[in-house]
């Protein structure tokens, strides 16, 4: 294990990857930049996936296995938080891949401007048909903290994603946040660390690729109840955070696109989730619905008492 404090610590949850954890982690040996450790969380994985790791730090003192063998992903990202060294935080899902100059690129940003945060492009990659579409191609920007949130609420330039981005390592520790571990955590964990940065520089570089079996996305979702409530408690817990910071009022309106997304979507995921539910589909559209208005409209006192009611029966 490398003694001296790397630039980057890049932080990898793994659960059975065992198909697609090789490719990842030769994406990041292949990095341009070199000046990186790499976190392995094995959390819980009964495949081969703690060999194929295990393998590549032993022959690469800059990459890491740890073992972690409870929680969600969450909570694998935060075991790797606790052990990170890095001036810098970037998180890679093992089951995708970056570009050769994926860390050079959002290093340079994040430098050149004394950002808090670098955001670059994604592309999307469906392994079934072998088509690579740049979905997500951003410009060259910089924003400050009440426009980099009002960017983000919209979920269009920034998106809710803790990948595709390099974040100070001092956002997560000078500020307590934890990562929490539920699904959808990302949309909760982004939203909460950009209420402290000062500076966000996006970079039109297309670094990172999202891997999919197929351009069917959501199929490939096993939706249930636990699913669908952790995505509709995005809204209360986004909204609490806000408020505690004292930013709610400022980005109200585009925090209203996040609520009518979440609105919109609970009956399709209530449909995709089928015989998973209690209830039939119109019950449980209407009772995860209803929790996303009783959000909007709460006074900041009940919201923490919203989020752990059930949204759907």
């Amino acid at each position: 294990m490398r003694m001296d404090k790397p630039e980057i610590s890049v932080i990898i949850p793994v659960h059975n990857s065992q198909e697609h954890l090789q490719e990842c982690l030769d994406s990041l040996q292949q990095q341009s930049f070199t000046d990186f450790e790499v976190l392995v969380i094995n959390n819980g994985s009964t495949d081969n996936s703690y060999d194929i790791a295990k393998q590549i730090s032993d022959q690469d003192d800059r990459f890491v296995v740890i073992n972690h063998n409870h929680g969600r992903q969450g909570e694998a990202r935060n075991v790797g938080l606790n052990h990170a060294n890095g001036k810098y935080i970037s998180f890679v899902d093992s089951d995708d891949t970056v570009l050769e100059h994926y860390l050079a690129r959002l290093h340079t940003a994040i430098t050149r401007h004394d950002a808090d945060v670098a955001v670059c492009g994604y592309c999307l990659y469906y392994r079934k048909s072998d088509k690579v579409i740049q979905t997500h191609k951003v410009k060259n920007s910089v924003y400050n903290r009440t426009d980099a949130m009002k960017e983000l609420l919209r979920d269009r330039k920034m998106r809710f994603y803790l990948w595709n981005k390099l974040w100070k390592s001092s956002l997560f520790k000078d500020h307590h946040i934890d990562i929490p571990d539920m699904f959808y955590e990302d949309a909760v964990a982004c939203s909460m660390l950009f209420c402290h940065v000062d500076k966000v520089v996006m970079t039109d570089y297309c670094g990172y690729s999202y891997i999919r079996a197929s351009n069917k996305i959501f199929t490939e979702i096993e939706m249930d109840k636990t699913r669908i409530n952790d995505y509709i408690n995005t809204v209360p817990m986004i909204r609490d955070y806000l408020e505690a910071k004292g930013l709610y009022q400022t980005v109200k309106t585009p925090f209203l696109r996040h609520i009518c997304h979440v609105f919109l979507t609970v009956p399709i995921l209530s449909a995709q989730a089928g015989s998973n539910l209690e209830r039939g589909l119109l019950k449980n559209s209407v009772a995860g619905m209803g929790k996303v208005l009783r959000a909007c409209k709460a006074h900041p006192d009940e919201l923490n008492s919203i989020t752990r009611e059930p949204g759907v029966i």
